[in-house]
């Protein structure tokens, strides 16, 4: 978003200006403001049992401003006067990326205590450790990535395996606390109607009533650095594998990453194609099992403790020329490995026919040292910690 001089001093002197209010708290969604992910989940959870805070999720995009509007959750939208001025005052800023840092918002967070939820835990190298990578990287990148990761007051970890080898690696944070993520504490309770909002309420009725008599997965893979993704390299023949799956009675949904292109006319038989921009987490909990390749959704899916099928058709050329590994693939993927659609097929019918599943103590491991909590509490303990700092 592009601002005058005129307006960017306007920001700084309204900041300046503006007292900060301990118990307030404003949310600013991934991107342009979308309300999804650890953002989401936290927000909804301060609107339904934290009274004490004042919250507001502010977003740059209109669409998710009239969906909570309409509600009735505190939203504002940036660049409205009451949006600059709930920011400006706010002692809180919750995120859950650094996009919000080429926004001219970034301003009004100046002096707020900023809360960075982050939005994965996996094996790709991000932040400092990137920045430092071999994968051909211009010093301006190096530089870009060292300033959106650096300035944090607090970065919330998911165990103390990720703390160490993650988060104190490549962020620069004041405190690093190990609370779990908040978008997983819905695989613990039942669904509410907050859970649903910006998901495909379509879908989610139509699972919970196959699922009765067939097999759900879901493939969800990355994207790709160089703007690529499975569809545009025609990883997969999706008629042929459509035929296979109705013919083992599976429905598989077809989530891809929010970077990926958006696909319009995907119809088949038994796949579904659920927007890219779609929140999937009310869904998960009533998958059978997934198939991904370098996502770290597959972690998260671990606390649901159901088989992955991994599909890393590009692993070479990914590894050398998109995005350097912090870890060996190998050891942190407790699944099979397919890199044709022939080996996936065959996987999937071991799978759905012959029952064989290799991995639940390898899955269980992977589970224990990315989780320290397994119970579906992260929001109340990251309330809990800024209420016991006296940030509020």
């Amino acid at each position: 978003m592009e601002i005058s001089k005129d307006v960017l001093k306007q920001l700084v002197r309204l900041t300046a200006t503006t007292p900060r209010r301990k118990n307030s708290i404003v949310f600013l969604g991934r991107s342009d403001g979308r309300f999804s992910g650890n953002v989401k989940y936290l927000f909804s959870h301060c609107v339904q049992h934290a009274s004490d805070f004042e919250v507001c999720f502010v977003t740059q995009s209109s669409d998710v401003y009239k969906t909570l509007h309409q509600a009735g959750l505190q939203t504002a939208l940036f660049p409205r006067e009451n949006a600059l001025e709930l920011t400006a005052q706010a002692g809180i800023i919750i995120v859950d990326d650094f996009h919000y840092k080429e926004s001219p918002i970034y301003v009004l967070t100046k002096g707020a205590v900023i809360v960075q939820l982050w939005h994965g835990v996996g094996f790709k190298k991000v932040g400092f450790l990137e920045a430092r990578s071999n994968v051909g990287l211009t010093e301006e990148r190096k530089d870009y990535l060292n300033r959106m990761y650096s300035g944090y007051d607090v970065v919330v970890s998911t165990s103390e395996f990720y703390t160490r080898n993650l988060f104190e690696t490549s962020f620069e944070a004041k405190k690093i606390i190990e609370t779990g993520y908040p978008r997983n504490d819905v695989f613990f309770r039942p669904i509410n109607k907050y859970d649903l909002i910006e998901s495909d309420t379509d879908l989610f009725g139509r699972v919970k009533r196959l699922r009765k008599d067939c097999k759900i997965a879901v493939y969800a893979p990355t994207f790709r650095d160089d703007g690529s993704d499975p569809l545009q390299h025609k990883a997969l023949d999706f008629r042929a594998l459509s035929d296979f799956l109705k013919k083992l009675n599976v429905f598989l949904i077809l989530k891809m990453h929010h970077h990926s292109l958006l696909y319009s006319g995907f119809i088949f038989d038994n796949i579904y194609y659920c927007h890219k921009d779609h929140d999937i987490y009310p869904i998960l909990p009533y998958v059978d099992f997934m198939i991904t390749d370098y996502s770290s959704i597959y972690m998260d899916y671990l606390l649901i403790d159901k088989p992955v099928i991994f599909f890393p058709y590009d692993e070479e050329e990914y590894k050398n020329k998109q995005r350097e590994l912090q870890f060996d693939y190998d050891s942190m993927t407790p699944g099979v490995k397919c890199y044709s659609q022939k080996e996936l097929i065959d996987a999937i019918y071991d799978l759905v026919v012959n029952n064989k599943d290799e991995y639940p103590e390898k899955r269980k491991e992977l589970q224990n040292l990315a989780f320290k909590y397994k119970d579906g509490n992260a929001c109340e303990r990251i309330t809990g910690y800024l209420r016991e700092k006296a940030y509020i």
